[in-house]
């Protein structure tokens, strides 16, 4: 197989054309006769070459400086297996307590062996009273790092503190009052942050508490939704996508992508196609909507995700 052709970047963050846009497989370039794996693979980047130390890394295509060698075309290229988009299947008759059972096998297995779990989450998983068994489940130290919106940290402080979400009663699930999570949020901007809050009582438990007592690292990335923000939500996207990039980096054998569809594509798009990911969600569309856009080693789980939460607590400590 021949070498693979370099082409010079003609600017900052911007790339040859017809550079060669990786997915999310091993990836091998061959470069002077030899075979030389690409490093910190993921979706929709590209190959840069370091001559001088004959090595070659995935890139963003905004981070690669004028004058960098990218990979140009497919010559000299070789990944693993077959990428397809928009190729999936996705039924809602899986058998939802034996993936669970499955899935508790291996987040037990990678804590095991000292491996890393993430958990992605969105804010049904506090609307729907999945609360409490996530908030054990990182008590009992099988999460390592939380990547979650403003919402749904909002939505958890404000059950803490008012024992709503989203102003409706998470006891009976009657109305109760509009503001909380806007007060929830005010309480916190003042304390400065989450950890502040919790270090001084205001917040006694949850997702978040466990999250600072067990000094989980978690993320919080914002969007045009949110209020407030929380004064730790990361409102820069590029800057969210760094952070959580970096820690990928760091190492993850797990991820746990919950009721979160965008969360969920954008952290999926960041993974190596070998690294274990269970999606759960109640709407079908959205395992579809990531497996097509190329995370195919995804297991999809099409359930209510405070019913697959509370099962999955269940496996883990008993």
């Amino acid at each position: 197989m021949r070498s693979v052709k370099l082409a010079p970047a003609p600017k900052d963050g911007v790339l040859p054309e017809n550079f060669f846009v990786t997915s999310n497989r091993k990836t091998w370039i061959i470069l002077n006769g030899k075979k030389i794996e690409v490093k910190h693979i993921r979706m929709d980047g590209c190959i840069v070459v370091d001559l001088e130390r004959n090595e070659a890394y995935c890139l963003e295509p905004r981070k690669v400086k004028k004058g960098m060698l990218v990979v140009v075309g497919k010559e000299g290229v070789i990944e693993e297996g077959e990428l397809q988009f928009l190729s999936s299947t996705v039924s809602t008759e899986k058998p939802t307590p034996i993936l669970i059972k499955r899935v508790a096998k291996w987040v037990k297995e990678v804590k095991a062996s000292g491996g890393r779990v993430f958990a992605v989450t969105g804010p049904a998983v506090i609307h729907s009273g999945g609360r409490e068994a996530l908030a054990e489940i990182i008590k009992r130290g099988y999460i390592d790092v939380l990547i979650t919106g403003n919402g749904f940290a909002v939505h958890d402080i404000e059950a803490s503190i008012y024992g709503t979400s989203l102003g409706m009663s998470l006891k009976n699930g009657s109305y109760v009052y509009h503001a909380h999570h806007i007060w929830t949020i005010n309480k916190i901007r003042e304390m400065g942050s989450i950890k502040e809050a919790v270090k001084c009582g205001i917040i006694k438990d949850g997702v978040m508490y466990e999250c600072v007592k067990r000094g989980v690292k978690y993320i919080i990335v914002g969007s045009i939704r949110d209020d407030g923000p929380l004064p730790e939500t990361i409102t820069d996207m590029i800057l969210a996508q760094d952070i959580i990039r970096e820690e990928i980096k760091k190492g993850v054998d797990l991820v746990l992508c919950l009721a979160t569809m965008l969360l969920t594509i954008g952290v999926c798009n960041m993974l190596p196609y070998d690294t274990r990911v269970v999606v759960v969600d109640i709407n079908p569309m959205v395992v579809t909507k990531v497996y097509d856009r190329g995370s195919q080693q995804v297991i999809g789980i099409v359930t209510d995700v405070s019913l697959f939460l509370r099962e999955l607590c269940r496996e883990l400590i008993q």
